[in-house]
């Protein structure tokens, strides 16, 4: 209806899952690297909550289409159902062919479908949508199917996506067999003010005008309504192109969000006491039920009280275990490869100081001079890099056998915005290894860093996130595990500022150092 009205090409805003119109922010960016990870690799049970309106069905669609691996996706939209109903369902999306009486061969044909799956390399993934309505018996009939594998390798993997009372189902104790198989949780948390810009901007573009059609006190208004949660935004901007389309509006104004706000309240009945009869009176309420000013403010003051004694008691509760175990509050299964700026290195720039330019050194040759398109932060990276490492240069030129220890440590970053590691660090690992294998009295502590942006717990946990990739490696070409420790250290010792851009690229690294034999 009002399509033409604001040079668009469809509706921008409505509340159906058309993927085109996904716009994905950074926690919305996380979860899917989260769950994408879980999948490829076969971590089995997955979990993605988040309350009502916030986008999971959504996401779950993109991710369907981001796996780029052969897979095979059952997707339960409504498991509020009895176990029988719940294998048919499941056997008609695996396309089993066959309608089931009972369990037993339903779990016979499962498993000759699930053996050649693998067999051709597919993996197999199970979603159930709207996972709070699972009941107890359905919930441990999923969990028993997760028992088929072969040779300790997951054949299935079971994605929850559920409200976030379903968190709450699976604290209960009857449910614990469940919960502690879960080894990849995200929580998708509503969209903030700038989010909720970017979000109706996005939209807009999408249905093919860039103008800014809601002026910057309705989109504050929006947000005021809507709280962050897709859904709320979608309907009253929705309603607010029809309202202004009605009123010859080109631009939305804060006027036209407050009107839309008022016809967007749920009628309801009540009854008062008139001359001695009952009457009934209808009233509004708001979609989003919203408590008076008054009410507002003790509600504050309220939650600014638990709040702090909440802040209180987890102080001392993290304080306390850092200082007695060092562990982190978030478990490592959930670090994905997400996105983490780590210095941006051309092929033929040094991946580990004083190990990429050795052949030049042994002609008596020093490293090529920059091109003249190189970036001022490239320089100060590469700058800061040979003056930190320049002992380390001298040794390795020195000697070029498999002695990969200068000054007897060894730095490796990661690949630019991402956890994982290009080529040159393999060559650098397998050089360890072989030294290893050589030095079977050899031992290491590999210790990763970060920055110091972000949360502290969570820093923590990627960088012993990055130290393990780098023991699994060195284990996996038969190094002792024993002679391998790992260390997440998050952003303690920085090596350059974690005020510039350059400087916290830096610090996000990995150190492999050569320890004294015991």
């Amino acid at each position: 209806m009002y399509q033409s009205f604001y040079n668009l090409t469809e509706k921008p805003f409505q509340i159906t899952t058309d993927p085109k119109f996904l716009w994905l922010g950074e926690k919305h960016k996380e979860a899917l690297a989260t769950m994408k990870y879980g999948i490829l690799e076969n971590k089995g049970f997955l979990l993605l909550t988040g309350d009502i309106g916030t986008g999971k069905t959504a996401l779950i669609n993109a991710l369907i289409q981001i796996i780029d691996v052969a897979a095979i996706v059952a997707t339960i939209p409504d498991p509020g159902l009895d176990n029988l109903d719940f294998f048919n369902l499941l056997a008609e999306e695996f396309k089993m062919k066959r309608k089931f009486d009972s369990k037993g061969p339903f779990l016979i044909h499962l498993k000759h479908f699930l053996h050649k799956a693998s067999e051709v390399d597919k993996k197999v993934l199970l979603i159930v949508d709207e996972a709070q309505r699972l009941n107890y018996e359905l919930l441990e009939q999923i969990r028993l199917l997760s028992n088929i594998e072969m040779n300790n390798r997951k054949l299935i993997n079971i994605f929850f996506v559920g409200q976030s009372e379903f968190n709450n189902i699976l604290l209960q104790d009857r449910n614990k067999a469940v919960r502690q198989r879960i080894t990849v949780t995200y929580h998708i948390e509503p969209l903030t003010e700038n989010e909720t810009w970017h979000y109706i901007r996005h939209r807009l573009k999408i249905a093919g005008t860039s103008q800014e059609i809601f002026q910057p006190k309705a989109i504050q208004e929006i947000y005021s309504f809507s709280q962050g949660y897709p859904r709320l935004i979608n309907i009253i901007c929705d309603h607010a192109l029809l309202t202004g389309y009605a009123s010859g509006e080109k631009s939305v104004d804060v006027n036209i969000i407050k009107e839309c706000t008022r016809e967007l309240r749920i009628p309801f009945e009540t009854e008062k006491k008139e001359n001695g009869q009952f009457v009934s009176e209808l009233k509004k309420e708001f979609i989003r039920p919203s408590a008076s000013p008054q009410e507002q403010a003790s509600g504050k003051k309220a939650i600014l009280l638990i709040l702090l004694i909440i802040l209180i008691i987890s102080a001392g509760y993290f304080f306390f275990n850092l200082k007695l175990e060092k562990s982190p509050r978030w478990a490592l299964e959930d670090i994905a490869p997400q996105k983490y700026d780590s210095p941006a290195l051309s092929e033929k720039e040094a991946f580990v100081p004083g190990m990429t330019n050795e052949k030049e050194e042994e002609k008596g040759q020093s490293p090529a001079a920059p091109s003249s398109d190189k970036t001022i932060e490239d320089e100060k990276i590469k700058e800061a890099r040979l003056h930190q490492d320049t002992k380390q240069k001298t040794t390795m030129a020195k000697n070029q056998e498999v002695k990969p220890f200068a000054d007897r440590k060894t730095i490796i970053y990661f690949k630019h915005n991402s956890n994982d590691l290009p080529d040159e660090a393999f060559e650098t690992l397998d050089r360890i290894a072989e030294f290893m294998l050589h030095n079977p009295e050899a031992k290491v502590d590999v210790k990763g860093y970060t920055d110091s942006t972000g949360a502290y717990s969570y820093n923590i946990s990627v960088s012993q996130f990055r130290a393990n990739t780098i023991k699994s490696y060195l284990v996996g070409k038969g190094i002792n595990p024993s002679n391998v420790k790992a260390f997440g250290l998050g952003p303690e010792n920085p090596i350059a500022t974690n005020e510039t851009d350059v400087g916290r690229r830096l610090n996000r690294r990995v150190e492999i150092e050569l320890t004294e034999a015991r």
